[in-house]
């Protein structure tokens, strides 16, 4: 839905359209934009378009004339969208439902391919659509391939399993530290609010500070800056100093945070929550040992060959 700032499907799509340039693809990314990622993404040589300018497609502005209904010419309308072209992208791939929707109203006949980033979104954000065009669903973690299958009735072998993918480069840190911090990187909202809590209390109890570092969705932030042991900073593409230096980092259900720490031979804890947030377990996790399945090119890489397969 945005390509602005650092919210986990937002560098995500940055991640794999980076990765996929080199893997010699041309991409595209449609999106409302506007922000330090957009900025990112264009000096990587990332083509980045708004919705108003779909490829195929022109925005009216009362002024350019098309052809009405009743065949006589009229002003276009400056909230409509006209199809002026044909476009020939080999495929498409898609992630939130509003968007999806979206784009099966431009483009119905091209073929895609759906990211569902979670199970636990409300509002439908991530309930996947069904649609002849869609070809495959890519879920980041097993527990959404369950959702999908269990809740959706989406066919197993139209679902793959391919993590989000971390530029391994960039947190391999040499000499990390422990400056005696638990790290919590995500937007603050209602999604997150008992995991924060319950970690304000662990930090609290352990002698620790809390950092946490996200974009403000909420009502209680204020409300987290009255305890002395904990720090907010706002969203920020450069986490790497943030994980070298911490104890361990907590996030909910397997986020980029956790895989990131994981690069940086940190531990993490990971919270399991439902819809509303309300935490179901929380475990502390060491980094495991088949890291490489995370690595951007890795996923880059899987990824084309999903592609391929609808193509073929």
């Amino acid at each position: 839905m945005f390509f602005r700032n650092f919210t986990g499907s937002e560098v995500y799509v940055y991640e794999l359209a980076k990765s996929l340039q080199k893997e010699n693809c041309q991409v595209t990314v449609l999106s409302q934009l506007g922000g330090p990622l957009t900025d990112l993404a264009r000096k990587e040589g990332i083509k980045c378009l708004p919705f108003e300018e779909s490829p195929g497609f022109k925005m009216g502005d009362g002024k350019w004339i098309v052809m009405g209904p009743d065949g006589k010419q009229q002003p276009s309308n400056p909230t409509t969208l006209y199809k002026i072209s044909e476009v020939d992208f080999d495929i498409i791939h898609v992630q939130h439902k509003p968007v999806v929707e979206r784009i099966l109203n431009l483009y119905p006949n091209i073929e895609k391919i759906c990211t569902i980033h979670s199970e636990v979104m409300s509002q439908n954000l991530e309930d996947p659509i069904k649609h002849e065009s869609i070809k495959k669903y890519i879920s980041i973690r097993p527990e959404i391939k369950n959702h999908l299958i269990n809740n959706f009735e989406i066919e197993e072998d139209k679902i793959e399993v391919i993590y989000n993918p971390v530029d391994k480069n960039k947190f391999d840190i040499k000499n990390p530290q422990d400056k005696n911090y638990v790290l919590f990187v995500g937007t603050i909202d209602y999604l997150r609010r008992e995991t924060i809590m319950d970690l304000i209390e662990y930090t609290e109890q352990s002698g620790k500070e809390l950092w946490v570092v996200g974009s403000d969705h909420s009502d209680y932030l204020d409300s987290l800056k009255l305890y002395p042991h904990v720090r907010h900073y706002p969203a920020t593409w450069d986490l790497k100093e943030f994980i070298a230096n911490c104890s361990e980092t907590a996030g909910i259900q397997l986020g980029r945070t956790t895989i990131e720490s994981w690069m940086s031979g940190k531990k993490s804890w990971i919270y399991k929550v439902d819809a509303g947030g309300m935490i179901l377990s929380k475990e502390l996790t060491d980094p495991p040992t088949d890291l490489d399945k995370f690595y951007s090119q890795n996923v880059a890489q899987q990824i084309k060959e999903e592609y391929f397969k609808i193509l073929s």
